[in-house]
C-alpha cells in the first residue's frame, strides 16, 4: 500500500501557513512528580566512558553504570527489576543490570555474524527476550535479511527462535494491543559497519507480523519516489494506532514524509508537519512516543532541535517545541505529558495541550549527554 508525492503536495499546499507554532519558554507546569517513576537512558559522560544512567520524576539520579561502548536502547523489565541496554548498531552486547538491587547481573554477546539493530521486546509473558538483528552470515533467500532473535530468559539466555522481518535492516518493534501480532520498522538500508550500501535502491517497510508462527500479515512501503524515507522508531497507543518516525537519506531539499501514522488495513498516512517547522528538520526524526492517554504523540527531531506534537484522535498537528539536540521521549503519568532528554544533557517536561516546556533539574554532579532513547519504568 503506497502514498505518492501528489498526495504528499496536496497536503503542503493545504497545509495552513498559520498552524500553531510554540517555541516554549521554561514556564512552569501544573502536574507534580510521581516519585515511582524511574526514567532511563543510555548516556556519555562529559567525562569520558558510556553508561546506563537512570534517574526519579524528581531529577534525583539513582545510579550510573558504565558500559562496554554506545548504546541505544534501554529496555525494562518491572517483574524482575531488570534493565537490559542494547549496543548501538552494529553492535554486539546486551547489558543487563538489576536496578532494584543496583548490581551489574551479566553482558551477553550476539553469535558470531550477526549485529545488534540497538533495540529489544519482552515477551507478553516476560520469558523471552526479542532482539532484532542483521545478519551477515546467512546465504540462499535469507541472504541480508533482518531477524528478530529470541532467547529464553529461563535457560541462561539460550537463543530459541529466529523471526524473519520481511525486510533489512529491522529497527524499532513493538507488540500490538493482541500481544500477539509485532510491528516491525524495517529501515531498508543495507550497512557494513556503520557504512550505508545502498541509498539508491533501499526499500524501507512496515511489517505486522505473526509472532507464534512467523508468518506476515501485512506489509506497507511508500511510494517509490520515497524509498529514501527510512522507517525506524514507532510506538503504539492501546487503540491500535501507530506513530512513526523517519529519516531521508536523500538530497536535503527534498519535500518528503517526515512522519506517519496508521492502523492495520490502513494505507501509511502523512502526518502533517507545517513548512516552517518541516524545513528545519533536517530530514531526521528520531524517538516517536504516545502520551499515557494515547490521544497525544510526540516525535523528536535532535537535528533541527524540535519536538512535534499532534493530537492523534484527529490526526492534528499542535505544535513544535524547541529542545536543542532532544530525541529522548518517555511519557509521564499525565495525560499530555512527556519527558525528552537531551544530547546537550537537559531534560524537559512538555505538555502537548498547553504548548509549554519545564526543565527538570537533575540532582548529582555528573553530566550526561542523554543517547536517542528513554525509557520510563513504574
Amino acid at each position: 500500500m503506497e502514498i505518492n508525492r501528489r498526495q504528499l503536495l496536496s497536503w503542503l499546499i493545504a497545509a495552513p501557513l498559520f498552524t500553531q507554532i510554540k517555541l516554549a519558554k521554561a514556564e512552569k507546569l501544573t502536574s507534580p512528580p510521581d516519585q515511582r517513576l524511574i526514567y532511563a537512558s543510555a548516556a556519555k559522560n562529559i567525562k569520558g566512558g558510556y553508561y546506563l544512567s537512570f534517574f526519579n520524576a524528581a531529577g534525583q539520579e539513582q545510579v550510573s553504570h558504565p558500559l562496554p561502548a554506545r548504546a541505544h536502547q534501554v529496555l525494562a523489565d518491572p517483574a524482575r527489576g531488570w534493565l537490559f541496554t542494547l549496543a548501538r548498531r552494529p553492535g554486539e552486547f546486551i547489558d543487563i543490570y538489576d536496578y532494584r538491587n543496583k548490581r551489574p547481573l551479566t553482558c551477553l554477546k550476539t553469535q558470531p555474524g550477526y549485529y545488534l539493530q540497538g533495540h529489544a521486546l519482552l515477551s507478553p509473558d516476560g520469558r523471552y527476550l526479542y532482539t532484532s538483528e542483521q545478519a551477515t552470515t546467512r546465504h540462499g533467500s535469507n541472504a541480508g535479511q533482518g531477524c528478530l532473535v529470541v532467547r529464553d530468559l529461563l535457560d541462561n539466555f539460550k537463543i530459541v527462535n529466529e523471526l524473519q522481518t520481511g525486510g533489512i535492516e529491522p529497527h524499532e518493534f513493538l507488540w500490538m494491543p493482541d500481544k500477539k501480532t509485532l510491528v516491525i520498522a524495517n529501515g531498508g538500508i543495507k550497512t557494513e559497519g556503520r557504512k550505508k550500501l545502498n541509498l539508491d535502491s533501499m526499500q524501507p517497510s512496515l511489517v505486522y507480523l505473526n509472532s507464534q508462527k512467523g508468518e506476515l500479515i501485512e506489509k506497507h512501503q511508500l511510494a517509490p519516489e520515497f524509498h529514501q524515507c527510512s522507517i525506524r522508531h514507532l510506538d503504539v497507543a492501546a487503540n491500535g494506532q501507530i506513530i512513526i518516525a523517519l529519516q531521508y537519506e536523500g538530497h536535503p531539499a527534498d519535500q518528503v514524509p517526515l512522519a506517519l501514522a496508521h492502523r492495520q488495513g490502513e494505507v501509511l498516512h502523512f502526518l502533517e508537519i507545517p513548512e516552517q517547522v518541516r524545513s528545519q528538520l533536517k530530514q531526521y526524526c528520531g524517538s516517536a512516543s504516545f502520551d499515557i492517554s494515547g490521544r497525544f504523540a510526540a516525535v523528536s527531531a535532535p537535528r533541527g532541535n524540535q519536538i512535534m506534537l499532534w493530537d492523534m484522535q484527529n490526526r492534528i498537528f499542535l505544535s513544535s517545541i524547541y529542545a536543542a539536540d532532544g530525541c529522548g521521549l518517555a511519557a509521564t503519568n499525565q495525560a499530555g505529558e512527556f519527558l525528552v532528554s537531551t544530547g546537550r544533557g537537559k531534560v524537559y517536561q512538555l505538555n502537548a495541550i498547553s504548548g509549554q516546556r519545564q526543565r527538570v533539574d537533575l540532582v548529582g554532579d555528573q553530566l550526561w549527554l542523554w543517547d536517542n532513547h528513554l525509557t520510563a519504568i513504574i
